[in-house]
């Protein structure tokens, strides 16, 4: 099968839990970091899909990192050929703008585990494979609101967009699905800034956070591989 193409924006955002899944289940992927000065192809049309990281930039700075453009005419292009599209966090908005929706502030910055609510909807059903409510990781400042052809599929107390699908193969996440405690407890390293207004509510504090890794990580991963095998099943694997 051609391969899935992985967007890294950042080094600090490598895929972790995502091509894990995609190495054990023998699913081939070509990696581009952008921060290690790889370029991202003219095409899409050599691959069977492609998976977007998340990166501590906006969605809308193309001025201040301007592959941020030529990654969402990879999008569009992706949409039009049926070639499917998962994005995680920055990932996410990314298919969002391209796609005719719009990133903003968010009302409220998401920081830690919290509660992801699926919507009592056919569609999050199929994706996430329960209505039940699930703790996924969170750190964001910024939000979207989903393409108008999208079916919203989740959501949170302080984010009301958490997922969305296009066409039943696209899929946009705010949440950190793929995130594992050694990445989560990397940032906590490295962007302490980010944890400076920690309030217990919507921005969690460094010590909880190092604890309910442990808690939450092992639910988060099912969930992770939930909603990676649906994805999946729209990739081409006969090439």
């Amino acid at each position: 099968m051609k391969p899935i193409l992985v967007l890294q924006h950042a080094h600090y955002d490598w895929p972790a839990y995502f091509t894990d899944c995609l190495i054990n289940w023998e699913i081939p992927f070509e990696l581009i970091n952008v921060a290690a000065g790889d370029t991202l192809p003219l095409t899409i049309t050599d691959y069977s899909g492609f998976g977007i990281m998340g990166g501590g930039m906006s969605a809308n700075d193309e001025i201040g990192h301007p592959h941020l453009t030529q990654a969402m005419t990879l999008i569009k292009e992706a949409v039009e050929h049926h070639i499917p599209v998962i994005g995680h966090c920055l990932g996410g908005q990314l298919l969002a703008r391209a796609l005719g929706g719009i990133v903003i502030p968010a009302p409220y910055h998401e920081i830690g585990w919290h509660t992801v609510n699926p919507l009592h909807t056919a569609a999050a059903y199929e994706w996430f494979g329960s209505l039940t409510p699930v703790t996924l990781f969170e750190w964001h400042n910024e939000t979207y609101l989903p393409p108008p052809n999208a079916q919203l599929l989740a959501g949170s107390l302080y984010c009301l967009n958490q997922a969305f699908s296009v066409d039943g193969i696209h899929l946009g996440m705010q949440f950190h699905v793929e995130a594992i405690p050694e990445k989560i407890n990397h940032w906590l390293d490295t962007a302490r800034d980010d944890l400076a207004l920690a309030n217990d509510t919507n921005i969690h504090g460094e010590e909880r956070i190092r604890r309910e890794n442990w808690v939450y990580a092992e639910s988060a991963q099912a969930i992770a591989r939930q909603l990676y095998t649906r994805w999946l099943s729209n990739v081409d694997q006969s090439k």
